[in-house]
Order: C-alpha cells, then structure tokens, then sequence
C-alpha cells in the first residue's frame, strides 16, 4: 500500500509538472523551439503539410502509448477481474432484491478487497506510462510551437477546406487538437487490437501444440 501510494505521488508530481509546461508559454515555447531541430525536418515538411505533420503526429503518440501498455497490462488478470466484476453486481442486485441484510454485509466487505485488486492492477498499468506521458507533453508542446509559426492561416481539413487553424475550434477544441487527438485514439486502438490478436492468437496455437504433444505421449 506504502508503495502505491508512492507512486501515485510521484505520478501527480509529473502530471503537474507536464501540465504546467503546456499552460506556460514560456517554458512550452521553448521546448518546442528546442524540438524544432529535430522533428521540422524529419515530420515538420517545413511547415508546407501542417495537417499531414499532426496526422504523423497523433500517429507517432498513439503507438508509443500502445505498445508499452499493451505489454504491460496483464490482460488475462483483466479479464478475470472484470468478470469478477461482473458476477459480484449481479450477486449484489440479487441480494438487494432480496432484502438478504447478511449477503449484503458479506458482499460490501468483499468489495474492498476487490477495489484494491482493481487499483493494483492500473497501477502496474500505469507505471511505464509515467515516463512516455512526458515524451507525449514533449511532442504536445511542439505542436503548440509549430502551428503557432505557420506562415499562412489557412489550411485544409478532411471536413473544410478553408480553416483558420490559430482560430477555428470543433466545439471548444482547437481544429489541430482535435485531429491530433483523434488520430492519437484510432492509432492506440487499431495498435493494440492488432497485438492482441497476434499475441492470443500466437498463444492459443502454443497451447494447442502443447495439448496435441500430451496426447501424443
């Protein structure tokens, strides 16, 4: 528990402190600048494609968070849990239903138990999304940067083609954040989807081989 608790402070330590580099224009600013030399020539295209850069973007953050978490998410252990989950809420319901007072007790005090099982296991998620959240800020805040030194205003959108990128918003999000942010989501799914596969599917024929040699003995 000591542990955790450690760790859940120096998360918030990070978050803040990655928070408070994008809000400040002046540390944010600098970072980016500092960023330049290395991703306008490599996905900046000299600011000629801004919205194919924050494409690329989005691209690059959702498969750095996708791949680290995937693998250090016990998915099995998931799995389990939430048909725990599942089963206790229906157990639960039942005996609400019932009026059952003892079951209820019962259940409640189980219910502690379960919650820091389900705490235990985001934090072991969590631990290697500490260091690549702030790679993550860091590409954030160049974003910031390079859409704030665009030589021209305008540009092209999948749904307009005459945006004023400094100033159209979709809904109260910033056009170029809201397409970073999009492409950040469908990359992570698609990327993690696709590992699951592989890996279970990769298992799963493992598991048959072994059963099939057993058989065989």
């Amino acid at each position: 528990m000591k542990k955790m608790m450690t760790f859940q402070m120096i998360y918030m330590v990070v978050m803040l402190g990655s928070l408070f580099l994008v809000i400040t224009p002046s540390s944010r600013d600098a970072v980016g600048r500092l960023l330049n030399f290395a991703l306008i020539p490599s996905i900046g295209f000299g600011y000629r494609y801004p919205v194919l850069t924050i494409i690329l973007t989005g691209v690059i953050i959702g498969i750095i968070l996708s791949i680290p978490r995937y693998f250090f998410t016990d998915w099995v252990k998931m799995g389990k849990m939430q048909n725990t989950m599942k089963a206790f809420n229906d157990a639960i319901r039942e005996a609400y239903r019932e009026r059952d007072m003892k079951k209820i007790n019962k259940l409640n005090s189980m219910r502690m138990q379960m919650s820091m099982d389900q705490y235990q296991l985001s934090m072991n998620t969590m631990k290697p999304l500490m260091v690549i959240s702030v790679v993550t800020i860091l590409f954030y805040a160049w974003l910031f940067v390079f859409v704030g030194n665009l030589p021209y205003n305008y540009v092209a959108f999948p749904w307009d083609y005459n945006i004023n990128i400094t100033t159209a918003h979709f809904w109260i999000m910033p056009y170029w954040i809201f397409m970073y942010f999009l492409t950040e989501l469908v990359v992570s799914y698609f990327v993690t989807m696709v590992m699951k596969y592989i890996d279970f599917s990769f298992k799963l024929r493992k598991l048959s081989r072994m059963s099939v040699s057993k058989a065989t003995d």
